[in-house]
């Protein structure tokens, strides 16, 4: 019958091996540690991007809701509201987020539309847009008017000018000389920009207005973060219908008008 073979010390590992053990267990650490910090990582990236979304979301609400605020005002509180005499600039906070408010009218600005070609031609003249350039954004009025179509925002202005060649005009403002929503033939003088009245040879007699029903208004809203909202409203003065948006969009290029 065989014996079992007595107990003994245990058998050490050779130095070579304890070393292969050792390090392979540092490097099975480093591994775990790496995995835990790129988790924690996307997580975080996930939370700010998140956070970063619903803060433009909400930012974008309140501006919304800041325009509305506005044709509230001046509907319900009619010669009292802020926006009584134009132009107006105010401060709004909707849901914690602060907003400067400024409110203009469009009566001012020369209708692409509606003012006759030489007005145009001269004004564009006086605001320093070369013959080449000019001529040519004319020939397009014309032949837009020919065809019975109109422009029916500041972009597609804007677009017909640099397809015209007024890229090379420097920091050329359209839509701070020229609208699409007055509906008027000429310029109502007290509204005109400085710039555009010298443009016209006359002479700058810029004051507050009476807001009116009827008058196509900018309203501007420009939080801390985030592009600003610009939109055009022609209000009516009824409370069942208060307002017609005529344009409505977040401008990147609002800077350069300033």
């Amino acid at each position: 019958m065989p014996f079992n073979k007595p107990p003994g010390p245990a058998q050490t590992i050779p130095r070579g091996e304890r070393g292969y053990i050792l390090i392979t267990a540092f490097w099975l650490l480093l591994l775990g540690a790496s995995l835990v910090a790129l988790l924690m990582l996307k997580n975080l990236k996930n939370a700010e991007d998140h956070a970063f979304e619903r803060d433009q979301i909400q930012s974008r609400y309140a501006m919304e809701s800041a325009v509305e605020t506005v044709v509230a005002d001046i509907l319900f509180n009619g010669p009292r509201s802020a926006f009584a005499q134009l132009p107006a600039v105010t401060e709004y906070e909707i849901n914690g987020v602060k907003m400067a408010v400024q409110v203009s009218s469009e009566n001012g600005k020369i209708d692409l539309n509606r003012a006759d070609a030489a007005l145009i031609e001269r004004a564009l003249r006086g605001l320093g847009i070369a013959a080449r350039p000019r001529q040519a954004f004319l020939d397009h009025v014309r032949e837009q008017r020919k065809a019975g179509r109109f422009f029916r925002s500041t972009i597609d202005v804007e677009g017909a000018m640099q397809q015209a060649g007024f890229a090379g005009a420097g920091g050329f403002c359209a839509e701070r000389y020229f609208t699409v929503y007055s509906g008027l033939s000429q310029p109502q003088a007290n509204q005109m920009d400085a710039e555009l009245a010298r443009a016209l040879g006359q002479v700058s007699s810029t004051s507050n207005v009476r807001t009116t029903p009827g008058t196509a208004l900018r309203v501007q809203v420009k939080a801390a973060e985030g592009l600003p909202l610009v939109a055009v409203i022609r209000t009516s003065g009824l409370i069942g219908q208060s307002h017609r948006v005529l344009d409505w969009g977040v401008r990147a290029d609002v800077g350069a008008c300033e």
